[in-house]
Formats: structure tokens, C-alpha cells, sequence
């Protein structure tokens, strides 16, 4: 077997802990417990989404579309400021700030899970990754996969098979070039990581004094302004273009845990329809068989694909 790209979704968490890595009690959670949202605040999310209150909070990817246009006006209108003049109302000029903060804590609560992965499970998968080289790629917020993957040695700095382009000084582009590239593959969080703070990697015990802020490279959003998030973050820009050398190099792409709903990965995926081989991997609750196969088909444009239905992913070893 050559070498593949595994594109990990957020399953992988639901598998552990189906209601803990849900995200609407991650957005419950996080509004009913933040320090970083006023009653000023919380009123200005309300009325920018229909149906939410102070007992109701935004629920899903889809109603925060609303919340990001008035972030994006509220910063336009802030731009027209001359003298004491505003247009905006001072609780208002922080609610983009106070946003971002909230959405940083929403991924800090799938990273403090607490949960780790069997190792019947990560040893299978560090031995393939390892005989093949292959590209790792994530969707999801917590750190379940990333710290398994260091334990088994596959992130190892330069010295394991995989690395992600971050040393003690920081991220580089460079960091990811490779000078052998049948001898090593990337780990990419494609929408991000809530240990990403600024242009450095938190690791350690310093994790637990990370606290949410603007300056960290979280996609959560509408899946319409996802690509704009993903462009304005210098890290994870750099990784959707490695994502297209990725998916040149693997001879297969492996779906696993992946809902199928980000368009703007689908459509990198259907570009590959031609030439390359489609295994998913979910889990067996998403639907009828015949019914999902018809749904990866459309979604991503493979007419012949391999669909593994199973009670529980994390008992899937059969990479190669």
C-alpha cells in the first residue's frame, strides 16, 4: 500500500464521548460558563441571531453566519470614526474582539476533554502512517489525535514521519519543506487549533494557562466564510496549500469521522475524482448505507468510492 491522505472530521471525538464533542454543548457550555461575555455582549449576540436568548445560545455552524456579518459591518462602521463621532456603540467596537474569544474558548473545551484514544486504535494507525508516509490531515478542535500520534514517535519533530511545520521559534512555511519527500508526509489542522496562539504551538504544561484571545487561528463559522478565516491566518493558509501537494503525492484519500459538509474541502477533494481512490470511513448511525453512498457521491463527485459503515469508528484497523 502506498501512501495515502487521512483526512480526520470530528467523529473521532464523538466516538469517545458522543454528547461531551458535540458541538452545540461546546456552545452551550462555553456561554453559560465564559468570564469573556457581558450581559452587553450576550444582548448584541442575541439580536444579530433570531432565536437565541440568554437561556438559548447559539447552537451550530449555520447561526453564527448571521453573527459574523454583524462583526464584519460592526468593524466597516467602526472605520468612519472622527473625533467623538462613532456609529457604533462602545459595547459594540468589542464585540469582535469578544467573539473571537468566545469562539477560542468553544475550541479549548474539546481540547480539555480529558479523553484519550484506545491504543487498539493508534497503534494500527502509527504503524500505517509510519510504513507509508502518509499525510495526516484534521478538521476537528481537540488535540485526541495530535498527542497519540507524539506518543507513538510519528510526531517527532524532524525525526518522526509526520511533522507540522512548527520548532521552538515558531511556525515557518519552511519548516515544511522536505528534502527527502518519500521519507516524510505533514500534519495539518486545517481549521485550526486552539494551541495555535499568535505564530507559536502551546505544548506542555503551558496548556493549561492558555487563555482565549484574538490572536489564535480558530475556523468556526458559516461554512460560507470559512475559506475567509482559513486566508487571513498565515498558518493555516500555508496548510490548504500543502493540502494540494498532499493530495497530489497520496495515491488514496481516506475520509474518517468526516461529516461532509465543508464545501470548500469537497471541492479540493472532487478535483481528484479522476485519479485517485476514495475510502469513508463513519460512523453506521449517519444513515442507510445506500442512502450514504449516494451522499459521498454527490458530495464529492466519486461515482466509485469504498463506504465503511461501523457502530464505532475507533474499532476500524484496516488501513492497508
Amino acid at each position: 500500500m502506498g501512501r495515502s491522505i487521512l483526512i480526520v472530521g470530528n467523529g473521532i471525538g464523538l466516538s469517545l464521548d458522543p454528547n461531551y464533542f458535540k458541538l452545540q454543548v461546546a456552545l452551550e457550555n462555553v456561554w453559560n460558563n465564559t468570564d469573556h461575555l457581558s450581559v452587553k455582549h450576550k444582548l448584541l449576540i442575541q439580536s444579530a441571531i433570531e432565536g437565541t436568548s440568554d437561556d438559548t445560545p447559539p447552537h451550530s455552524e449555520e447561526q453564527l453566519d448571521k453573527l459574523q456579518v454583524a462583526i464584519i459591518a460592526t468593524e466597516f462602521l467602526s472605520g468612519f470614526e472622527v473625533g467623538d463621532a462613532s456609529w457604533v456603540s462602545e459595547p459594540a467596537k468589542e464585540l469582535p474582539t469578544t467573539f473571537r474569544k468566545y469562539i477560542h474558548e468553544v475550541a479549548l473545551y474539546f481540547h480539555n476533554s480529558g479523553e484519550k484514544l484506545p491504543n487498539s486504535f493508534v497503534e494500527p494507525l502509527s504503524d500505517f502512517v509510519n510504513s507509508t508516509k502518509t499525510h495526516v490531515a484534521t478538521l476537528n478542535y481537540d488535540k485526541l489525535l495530535y498527542d497519540a500520534l507524539q506518543l507513538t514517535g510519528v510526531l517527532d519533530g524532524f525525526d518522526g514521519p509526520l511533522f507540522d511545520g512548527f520548532l521552538s521559534s515558531g511556525f515557518d512555511e519552511k519548516n515544511l519543506d522536505r528534502k527527502n519527500p518519500d521519507k516524510h508526509g505533514w500534519y495539518m489542522h486545517l481549521h485550526g487549533s486552539p494551541l495555535y496562539i499568535e505564530n507559536k504551538k502551546i505544548m506542555g504544561k503551558s496548556r493549561a494557562l492558555i487563555n482565549p484571545g484574538d490572536d489564535s487561528h480558530i475556523v468556526l463559522s458559516s461554512v460560507e466564510h470559512k475559506p475567509i478565516i482559513i486566508g487571513s491566518s498565515n498558518i493555516l493558509r500555508v496548510y490548504w496549500q500543502r493540502l494540494e501537494k498532499a493530495f497530489e503525492e497520496g495515491e488514496r484519500i481516506i475520509l474518517f469521522g468526516y461529516s461532509g459538509l465543508d464545501t470548500h474541502l469537497n471541492d479540493r477533494i472532487r478535483l481528484r475524482k479522476d485519479d485517485k481512490k476514495l475510502l469513508v470511513v463513519e460512523w453506521s448511525g449517519a444513515g442507510e448505507e445506500g442512502e450514504r453512498k449516494v451522499f459521498w457521491q454527490d458530495k464529492t463527485g466519486f461515482e466509485e468510492l469504498e463506504l465503511i459503515h461501523m457502530d464505532n469508528i475507533l474499532e476500524f484497523n484496516g488501513w492497508s
